[in-house]
């Protein structure tokens, strides 16, 4: 009997032994194992990290292939470790980095508008997406001229932002540009050799590319006499120098006055052809851009920026019109719709015109270019009723009283439009009644006359992303949790600055007369 009991004690004694064995082991084993787990969105899901001390064989039972880990969401797993235990566990992805990026530098004029803020960084970066950019103190207001850091806010769709700070240079400029070169000129009864700019220069201390304007609205080409020419440079904060020069007008008295019809124009148009061109060359070397869009609007800006408007009360070529506007700077709508055009086709920027219909007074020209693919309205035309640059615009956008046409006549334009239908179609009348006009594109600092207006900055959805699927793969479990204006001169004579009811001012070919 006793030994009966000594058996049954031992065996007792060593299955107390086996149980305190396993219940420490269960208990080891659970206080190896970490039952909930945070990393950060994009980084990579490990078994190691649910381990204080992971066992060799450790490894998922769930399959979290599918898991994309640059979205944040919450996963339940299971986890088998220790040749025994399968126990589940939390996987918690979160996003707590901010965007990534670098500060673009700027650089404007005291008194400018200053872009806006995302326009002051670049090359950003974040998984979930960018939310919104925005000056950390609201938009900064400079009193004086200097170098200064201005911190951007940016933040993606977790709340997380990153400042990052822009270099901005303030120019405190008054001193306006240098004109060099200026002298009095001698004309014969023939000024459609006139070149106003030769041997003429103007330079800036801040501004690379001022404006240089000529105004000879003061001399009659038909009449003897001496008369008063004025060259004007503009910069970029809108200081301008004026100087004056002499124009002589001598025409033979024994000679009668030569009247301006097609044959004497063609003549002109044979002899400077090739000037026109040479002239085109010269000024488009400077307005490349990264692309025919870039190209064309720098084509654009230059034209508006730098002839002004002045009547022409002859017949013209097209060649003949763009030398005019190269070397004299300044002429109707078809001297602008010329210069436009011969820059575009030494471009090769596929381009063409377009007419208005019906003519209501005048005519008026402007340039089909196309772009993208696209064919677009673009007029660089400037005068009372017609002050803004028009780039890029469809059918709706440059539909005023100055751009009506007949689509019908023209390949099909951006937005799909065959025909212009004009609703109602307009009365000619002998006096212009311009409809209001809708705000032009922003143009490049190049243009003295545009004032950028500031767009609303739209929170971006984040982009969707494949969720894990089938019955191996875990579903995740939702976590609480916006210028200056071009200055004139009281003493410079102004010329003719809106069309007048000529009825000779068409080009050639017996064409509508122009703006």
């Amino acid at each position: 009997m006793n030994k009966v009991m000594r058996k049954v004690g031992a065996f007792l004694y060593i299955a107390a032994i086996i149980v305190v064995t396993v219940v420490c082991t269960i208990r080891d084993a659970d206080k190896n194992l970490i039952k909930e787990v945070v990393i950060e969105a994009g980084s990579e899901i490990k078994i190691e990290d649910f381990f204080n001390d992971c066992p060799a064989d450790a490894r998922f039972t769930t399959d979290i292939s599918g898991i994309d880990t640059r979205v944040p969401a919450v996963y339940k797993l299971k986890v088998f470790y220790s040749e025994a235990f399968e126990k589940e566990v939390i996987l918690r992805i979160e996003d707590h980095t901010g965007p990534r990026g670098v500060a673009l530098p700027k650089s404007t004029y005291l008194g400018w508008k200053l872009p806006d803020a995302q326009d002051c960084v670049g090359y950003l970066y974040d998984l979930s997406g960018i939310a919104k950019i925005e000056y950390q103190n609201g938009e900064p207001r400079f009193t004086e001229g200097g170098d200064f850091e201005v911190p951007v806010a940016v933040t993606d769709i977790y709340g997380n932002t990153t400042i990052i700070q822009v270099p901005f240079t303030i120019i405190d400029d008054h001193t306006p540009p240098v004109i060099r070169g200026v002298k009095d000129i001698q004309v014969g009864d023939d000024p459609h050799d006139l070149d106003f700019f030769t041997g003429v220069t103007v330079t800036d201390d801040y501004d690379e590319d001022p404006v240089l304007r000529v105004n000879d609205s003061l001399v009659n080409y038909r009449q003897t006499g001496t008369y008063d020419l004025y060259y004007s440079a503009i910069d970029k904060a809108g200081n301008m120098r004026t100087v004056k020069a002499k124009i002589t007008v001598t025409i033979p008295e024994e000679e009668e006055v030569p009247e301006f019809d097609v044959g004497d124009e063609y003549e002109y148009y044979t002899n400077n052809a090739d000037k026109a061109y040479g002239l085109a060359e010269s000024i488009l070397a400077g307005l490349w851009g990264g692309d025919d869009v870039e190209t064309a609007r720098n084509i654009f800006n230059w034209v508006h920026s730098h002839i002004y408007y002045q009547t022409v009360s002859y017949y013209q070529t097209f060649e003949a019109a763009a030398y005019r506007g190269f070397s004299r700077r300044s002429g109707d709508c078809y001297v602008f719709y010329s210069c436009c055009k011969m820059l575009l086709d030494c471009a090769g920027i596929p381009n063409m015109m377009v007419q208005r219909y019906p003519v209501i007074q005048n005519g008026h020209y402007w340039n089909l270019v196309k772009l993208n693919g696209e064919w677009y309205h673009c007029d660089s035309t400037t005068f009372r009723y017609h002050p803004d640059i028009w780039f890029m615009c469809t059918d709706d956008e440059i539909d005023d009283a100055q751009h009506q046409f007949n689509g019908a006549l023209l390949p099909e334009r951006a937005g799909g439009s065959k025909e212009f239908m004009v609703s109602p179609t307009p009365t000619p009348t002998n006096t212009p009644s311009p409809t209001p006009t809708p705000s032009p594109s922003p143009a490049p600092t190049t243009v003295i006359t545009v004032t950028p207006v500031p767009s609303d900055n739209p929170e971006p959805t984040p982009s969707e992303s494949s969720e894990p699927t089938g019955s191996d793969i875990p579903e995740p479990t939702p976590s609480g949790s916006s210028d200056p204006t071009e200055p004139t001169d009281p003493s410079e004579p102004t010329g003719n600055t809106e069309p007048t009811n000529e009825s000779e001012n068409k080009p050639a070919g017996g064409q509508s007369e122009a703006a």
